[in-house]
C-alpha cells in the first residue's frame, strides 16, 4: 500500500506523525476523570480503575498543596514533590512549618485492597474532610484528589464565575503563540 492509500485508509484519531505519536503518549499517563463517591463506616473508598493502574500497586496518601484536598500520589511524584519542599524550607524557616504539616499527612507504602478500595488515614481524613463521606476523586494531571463534595461544588462555581475572564486569557495566550509561530517561520 503506498503512502496516499495509508492516509486514506486511517482514522482521524491515529496519530500521522512521529509528533502525533509523542504528543498522544506524552497525555496517555495524566489522570483525568471525575467521580462521585461515598467513604464507607471505615473511611474507605473505590478508587477507579484507570487511576489504580497510573497510581501503581504502591502510592502515596498526602495533602494537596493548599491542603484542601486528599491526594494519591504515585511513589515518584510524591518523592519529586518531597524532595522541592524539602530544598525550598531551606531558604525560608517558616517553610519548614509547611513540610513539617505535608509529612505528618503523608502515608508511604499506600495499597488499595482486593475490592480497589483504598482506606484514607483517620488523621488525614478528619482534618481535610471532616464529617463528609460523599466525595469526589478526580483526576489532576500527575496526581489524584480528593475533596468533599460540597467543597467540590464550591470550586466548580468559583470556576463557572471566573471563566469568562479564564476564556480571555486562553484566547490571547493562543493568539500570542500563533504570532510567535509564524514570526519564527518567517
Amino acid at each position: 500500500m503506498d503512502e496516499q492509500q495509508e492516509k486514506k485508509t486511517s482514522l482521524p484519531c491515529d496519530p500521522q506523525t512521529e509528533e502525533e505519536l509523542e504528543l498522544l503518549e506524552k497525555y496517555d499517563h495524566i489522570f483525568i476523570g471525575s467521580f462521585s463517591h461515598t467513604l464507607d463506616s471505615k473511611g474507605r473508598m473505590i478508587v477507579p480503575l484507570s487511576f489504580r493502574e497510573g497510581l501503581g500497586k504502591v502510592f502515596c496518601i498526602g495533602p494537596s498543596f493548599n491542603f484542601e484536598g486528599i491526594c494519591l500520589y504515585p511513589r515518584l511524584v510524591w518523592a519529586k514533590m518531597r524532595d522541592g519542599y524539602a530544598k525550598i524550607s531551606q531558604f525560608d524557616s517558616g517553610l519548614k512549618r509547611y513540610l513539617e504539616q505535608f509529612d505528618a499527612m503523608s502515608y508511604r507504602d499506600q495499597e488499595c485492597d482486593s475490592q480497589g478500595r483504598i482506606l484514607l488515614p483517620a488523621k488525614i481524613r478528619k482534618r481535610i474532610l471532616g464529617d463528609e463521606t460523599e466525595v469526589e476523586i478526580a483526576g489532576n494531571n500527575d496526581h489524584v484528589r480528593i475533596v468533599a463534595k460540597p467543597a467540590s461544588e464550591e470550586q466548580f462555581e468559583a470556576f463557572k464565575n471566573d471563566l469568562p475572564g479564564l476564556l480571555d486569557r486562553i484566547d490571547l495566550l493562543m493568539q500570542n503563540m500563533e504570532h510567535a509561530s509564524q514570526n519564527t517561520k518567517g
